[in-house]
């Protein structure tokens, strides 16, 4: 994830979990979701990135700022746990003491 050399492969739907290990992976991981977003305005596909943190993760911060430089300064971590299936981005702040395992 840290290389930005390397393009994902292309999806509908881009799911990622606590990927704050460092500033570095979370400065690279806002530069994957950027460029994939960035796709949506040359094709009639919507891609979709759903991101998933824990409010402990001291470097999900450093991938909120940039994220909120790079792409939109009102971004802000959703308590709700239901995406907006319409939005292009969600940024879900994962509670694990909450999770409801079926």
């Amino acid at each position: 994830l840290t290389s930005r050399q390397n393009v994902l492969p292309d999806a509908d739907l881009y799911v990622m979990s606590d990927v704050f290990e460092s500033s570095n992976v979370a400065e690279s991981a806002a530069y994957h979701v950027q460029s994939i977003l960035s796709k949506n305005s040359n094709s009639q596909s919507k891609r979709r990135v759903w991101v998933f943190a824990q409010s402990d993760r001291a470097q999900r911060e450093t991938f909120l700022d940039v994220m909120r430089e790079a792409y939109d300064e009102t971004l802000e971590w959703s308590l709700n746990q239901n995406p907006d299936l319409d939005s292009e981005l969600w940024l879900c702040d994962l509670d694990e003491t909450a999770v409801e395992y079926n």
